[in-house]
């Protein structure tokens, strides 16, 4: 049995379907392991900045919304290709797989360089139109202005990803990505610093010398990073072989196949640009209680995204795995797959949510400790995060199975209730009719999320699980 043959079982045919969603997220949970701790040593680093710490915290805090609101529109993509690309090759229309691939990764390098370019010449005009003023505007638009060039390159990884991913390959792009945050998180300190001792007072201190480039060098090791390990992906993808790969053959666009995967990733697009628009005008609000305030809601979301990211790897493995039953017209297995990875994702939250709890005061200390107000606002916010990672669990999967499915209407629905139906109107509301203060924020991102989870169990009722591929043998 082939290495694709021994996937396709696992995904289509082992009776122990837990057992097949765990074993294929791990890869994906390692890299989404490395990929936040890359986030917390670049607000570990940047909060060494003499006299600047909460101010340097910040500034790559404010760009997150808009970088988000640029990828939005690869992720989408991404999403539209896990599921017509799975649920091709589940069906066994295999170069139809080939020739969706190809044309996803011509798509994406070309939205990639369109953003490059938006990216750069607009920084200062959103960095201002968010209310950042003096330290925290000039280094957030220098961060934003660097990064600008890896979007093209992260356009190009989440192709990819969704690539690899579909065919339930998940070891490849772990491979791939958690080399690229290694790189970045050596380089990070690098840049970042002039001069840092670490362990002071053992007899293991030894002193870091850098670049001293301050918050800008924290975004040069990112795109360096990035950018270094692209020809490695795009190699692999026309050499593989194993999985779904693309070809020279397939290059010219194809109108049916265009329009496939942009009409299933416009509303995944739209949701996730919508979701970035909206924690742009959030991060409005948060400024406005002052800089602590915003600093310790930063560390916190870092917090939050670290004992998050199992049920975020199982949520998009359950795409794939969704997707490419629904090609093998086996609606049962696709649904008993949504529901078993349902119970998974929230019996490990419930663990890791538990351990934040107790941890929370110590956590937010390594990052605040010199910010004593800031330190106890990030004590509070986590405790709010902590007891709501259960309903982000089932979040998450609700997402996993409208991407699978290719039901992406429902991502950018349940994206838009949860911020802009009833995250932004209850801080809004806390705010202007409370007493509450900058805890207004807090209770209102709990509540959205309580509410929102009845709101998506409401579209997965009108999932039907049938296939959104063409049938035929092929279409070329």
């Amino acid at each position: 049995m082939t290495t694709d043959d021994k996937k396709r079982y696992l995904i289509l045919k082992d009776p122990n379907i837990i057992k097949g969603i765990f074993l294929l997220s791990i890869p994906i949970m390692i890299n989404n392991l490395f990929r936040t701790l890359h986030d917390l040593v670049d607000t570990f680093w940047v909060s060494t900045i003499p006299q600047y710490s909460a101010e340097a915290i910040s500034s790559i805090g404010i760009t997150f919304p808009i970088t988000f609101l640029y990828i939005s529109f690869g992720l989408g993509l991404s999403i539209a290709g896990t599921a017509l690309i799975s649920q091709y090759y589940g069906n066994g229309q295999f170069e139809t797989a080939r020739q969706y691939a190809t044309q996803l990764m011509v798509i994406a390098i070309v939205i990639g360089l369109v953003f490059n370019v938006l990216s750069y010449f607009l920084a200062p005009w959103i960095i201002g139109l968010m209310g950042a003023e003096g330290y925290v505007f000039d280094n957030a638009v220098e961060y934003l202005r660097i990064r600008s060039f890896e979007l093209t390159a992260i356009f190009i990884f989440f192709a990819f990803r969704a690539i690899r991913q579909a065919s339930g390959d998940t070891v490849i792009p772990m491979i791939l990505g958690v080399s690229a945050i290694v790189l970045n998180i050596f380089l990070t300190p690098l840049f970042v610093i002039d001069s840092f001792v670490m362990l002071p007072g053992s007899i293991f201190e030894f002193t870091i010398n850098g670049l001293g480039l301050g918050v800008p060098g924290a975004a040069w090791a990112t795109l360096i990073a990035n950018v270094l390990l692209l020809p490695v992906g795009i190699f692999i993808l026309f050499k593989s072989q194993t999985g779904v790969t693309i070809s020279l053959h397939h290059l010219k666009l194809k109108a049916i196949v265009v329009k496939d995967l942009i009409y299933t990733a416009i509303p995944a697009s739209l949701g996730q640009a919508l979701t970035a628009v909206g924690f742009a005008v959030l991060n409005t609000f948060i400024i406005d209680y002052g800089t602590e305030t915003y600093s310790a809601f930063q560390v916190g979301n870092r917090i939050s995204s670290l004992i998050l990211m199992p049920v975020m790897a199982i949520g998009g493995i359950m795409a794939s795995y969704i997707g490419q039953n629904i090609g093998n017209l086996n609606p049962q297995r696709a649904k008993k797959a949504f529901h078993q990875g349902v119970l998974l994702s929230v019996g490990i939250m419930v663990v890791g949510s538990s351990i934040g709890l107790l941890l929370r005061r110590q956590v937010a200390g390594a990052f605040l400790a010199s910010n004593p107000e800031a330190w106890e606002l990030a004590t509070t916010y986590m405790f709010f995060l902590m007891i709501g990672l259960p309903l982000m669990a089932i979040y998450q999967a609700y997402i996993g199975v409208y991407n699978g499915s290719g039901r992406t209407i429902f991502t950018l629905l349940i994206g838009v209730a949860r911020l802009w139906g009833l995250r932004i109107p209850f801080i809004i509301l806390f705010k202007n009719f409370t007493d509450l203060g900058s805890s207004g924020i807090w209770y209102a991102m709990l509540l959205s999320n309580l509410v929102i989870v009845f709101v998506g169990y409401v579209f997965v009722k009108q999932i039907t699980f049938k296939p959104k591929i063409n049938l035929e043998p092929s279409l070329t």
